[in-house]
């Protein structure tokens, strides 16, 4: 019991010194430093919630969690979630510190947990879900999780180790997460019916899922509407975002809280009202003008985006991408030569194209031999250099491609600005 209220008190002290001196959200340095005293935490602040869900994936896992934390507030029930996506053993402290009592007693619910494909394996033992949600399994990383094979079978290793209550929810979709279903837990799945799914491989039983989402209506970038089916029920849902991955999360997030307990219909409208977290479509204005930021980090997602983005982009807007590789990005970044871009005809782009980062000359070597003429790139390796110039260079929309270093810096730089407030402050 020391223990665990000297841990406590030391990351409580950290959380408020990071907000009083301006130095972060203190969403991953008081949970580093109170594991160090008691690395037991997680473990005995975690088993004081009642419901809890575990929300992991390569893709789409900070949105899915958002969704789903939304549906609980909108109704006024209070949740806990690790809302920057400190998705890391220090991150879920950090979050239960901040919602606990000194001496370490927890009054929420419910903790929707969005947690990192590798750390899942040893979270989730601890954290002993009533439901994990699994969202795809895409090659993210390999110099940190291994090819996708490896990653299934350390998670039905971790799966068979949980307790008899813990249900899995899949993506139907997604062929990859099949063997999931043999890890002898209760299964179910959802699975979106509109076109093939962009995976690494594709289901062949994804008509048997229970959680179906039909009639998807897509409007540019305006949003998205479709009908979310579960049993004999069906139940309209408009987004105010694009994209099919957001589609998937919806029904994600949908599925979950049915699950969890139960699904009202109003709880289902209130979707209409989410709006995205940082750096997942992501708007903003400066100077007069509008911009768009679309967090990017392996082919899989990168080509969503671009999917997305691209039909919509006219000869008045700028894109900026930016690369880096550092440890949270990965240091491959040969992933960039998977991203399809021919696919898109790209080639006949006619807008002005920055690259910036670590690895920019990357980005542009990799534009040039899909067919963008070097007149329409323009390298430069530091970001807000790179903004600026963007952002003035534009008599449109500037859409803004980063990796996850590279947006965490430009959320830096933009509060920097006052185009925007910090992000745990929103």
């Amino acid at each position: 019991m020391l223990k665990t209220f000297a841990a406590l008190l030391l990351g409580k002290s950290i959380f408020f010194l990071s907000r009083l001196l301006g130095l972060g959200g203190g969403f991953a340095a008081p949970g580093f430093y109170a594991l160090k005293i008691d690395p037991d935490l997680v473990n005995k602040l975690a088993s004081q919630i009642p419901k809890q869900v575990i929300i992991t994936g390569t893709n789409g896992k900070t949105t899915t969690s958002a969704m789903l934390a939304h549906m609980y507030r909108d109704h006024n029930q209070k949740v806990i979630r690790n809302q920057t996506g400190s998705n890391l053993e220090r991150g879920i402290a950090s979050t239960l510190i901040k919602h606990s009592s000194f001496f370490g007693s927890i009054r929420e619910q419910v903790a929707v947990w969005e947690i990192d494909e590798a750390a899942f394996n040893n979270l989730a033992p601890k954290i002993k879900p009533d439901l994990i949600v699994f969202l795809n399994v895409f090659r993210d990383q390999l110099d940190r999780y291994g090819e996708v094979d490896s990653i299934i079978k350390k998670w039905i290793e971790t799966i068979m180790k949980l307790p008899e209550k813990t249900q899995l929810l899949i993506n139907g979709d997604d062929g990859s997460l099949e063997p999931l279903e043999k890890a002898g837990k209760k299964t179910e799945s959802f699975s979106v019916h509109k076109n093939d799914f962009k995976g690494e491989k594709k289901s062949s039983s994804s008509k048997n899922s229970r959680f179906k989402t039909v009639n998807v209506k897509a409007n540019a970038l305006e949003g998205t509407g479709f009908i979310f089916q579960l049993d004999n029920c069906k139940l309209p849902v408009s987004l105010q975002l694009p994209g099919d991955y957001n589609i998937y999360n919806a029904s994600a997030a949908l599925a979950a809280k049915f699950l969890l307990g139960d699904l009202r219909n109003s709880e289902a409208e209130s979707l209409k009202n989410f709006k995205a977290t940082f750096g997942r479509f992501e708007n903003f204005e400066s100077a007069n003008k509008r911009g768009s930021i679309f967090l990017i980090k392996n082919p899989v997602g990168a080509t969503q985006v671009l999917q997305t983005v691209l039909p919509h982009i006219t000869s008045k807007d700028t894109l900026l991408l930016a690369l880096n590789d550092n440890l949270a990005d990965g240091r491959d970044v040969s992933w960039i030569w998977d991203i399809e871009l021919e696919k898109f005809k790209i080639s006949n782009f006619k807008s002005q194209i920055f690259t910036a980062g670590s690895r920019a000359f990357d980005l542009a070597l990799r534009l040039k031999y899909a067919g963008i003429a070097e007149n329409r790139i323009e390298i430069i390796p530091g970001l807000e250099s790179a903004f600026d110039k963007s952002l003035a260079k534009t008599s449109g929309r500037l859409f803004i491609l980063p990796t996850y270093t590279a947006l965490m810096k430009l959320q830096k730089i933009m509060v920097k600005k006052g185009i925007r407030k910090e992000y745990w402050k929103e």
